[in-house]
């Protein structure tokens, strides 16, 4: 993207993976209020015709391709519809994955022997990792291309989390998501001398339906996310058009590249332990609640 764009009608092509639903569509949603020509993508043809549709009410214009960005011909048919049918991409935003939340092994006490060892199932950690993480690689290696076949500048912006140097239950998703700030920075440095600006950016709790829904699903969960909200330094969690202007701000600036921007109001610990001396039983239950106990999709 140049600077001559902006402020100057359709500002060319924004990709957002994931974006018919929570974080993906409020990107989208936020990029087509400024300009961009927006294009989503998922695995849903349901969701992504109702993120058209819910937009259009809006007054905003969505543009909506089926494809399974972990999947690499389905991403290659993505882009060579892109080519097809839209301005040149100037932006990617690479939003789409899910998460199923596992301690590395599960321990369950039990009163007549030894405790009951659950390890964390190399299936879910394989399909965090091939969701998050391979499918940044695959969009962003697509997205880098394209760019440089056309020879005009843009930017890729990774959704990363703050949470990617490590939380409790959560391997898979820090491993990818530390993976997703390592590709950042490797195709900020690869690509900058060709125009092309690479950052991520990285939530915190966000404040949206599905931690909602959660919360409303089990008291305990809900106690536990009131207690880990108050060792945020601002008391808050994000909401999802906090995350959607600090997608636009990295995707305009153009000084700004290589760089995760933070945006979880001052940091989350790892993890909420227990008060002392309540290690067991109820309380133990509770240090646990953070745990979902399905996965959250945003593919």
């Amino acid at each position: 993207m140049s600077d001559s764009s902006l402020g100057k009608g359709v500002r060319g092509t924004a990709l957002v993976t994931g974006g018919s639903r929570g974080l993906g569509a409020a990107i989208a949603r936020h990029l087509a209020g400024v300009g961009w020509h927006t294009v989503i993508c998922g695995r849903d043809p349901e969701s992504l015709d109702a993120a058209v549709k819910a937009a259009a009410d809006d007054g905003l214009a969505l543009h909506a391709v089926q494809a399974d960005v972990t999947d690499e011909r389905s991403v290659a048919a993505l882009f060579e519809r892109l080519a097809e049918d839209a301005p040149p991409l100037g932006l990617c935003v690479n939003n789409a994955g899910n998460n199923f939340s596992r301690r590395l092994v599960s321990v369950k006490e039990r009163p007549d022997g030894p405790p009951l060892l659950t390890p964390h199932p190399l299936e879910d950690f394989e399909r965090v990792v091939t969701s998050l993480l391979t499918s940044t690689f695959l969009v962003g290696r697509h997205a880098a291309q394209a760019m440089l076949a056309a020879g005009t500048p843009g930017a890729i912006v990774n959704i990363s989390s703050t949470v990617r140097h490590g939380a409790y239950g959560q391997s898979a998703y820090c491993a990818a998501k530390s993976g997703v700030e390592a590709l950042t920075r490797t195709w900020a440095v690869e690509l900058g001398e060709y125009g092309i600006r690479v950052s991520a950016v990285a939530p915190g709790v966000i404040d949206g339906e599905a931690l909602r829904r959660r919360s409303a699903a089990s008291e305990r969960h809900a106690a536990y996310m009131a207690d880990l909200q108050r060792h945020v330094p601002l008391r808050r969690w994000c909401d999802e058009r906090d995350v959607a202007e600090a997608v636009a701000f990295v995707a305009d600036n153009p000084s700004v590249t290589g760089t995760v921007l933070e945006v979880d109001g001052g940091g989350l610990p790892a993890r909420v332990p227990p008060p002392a001396g309540r290690t067991t039983g109820a309380s133990r239950k509770a240090a646990r609640a953070d745990l979902p106990e399905k996965a959250e999709n945003t593919a």
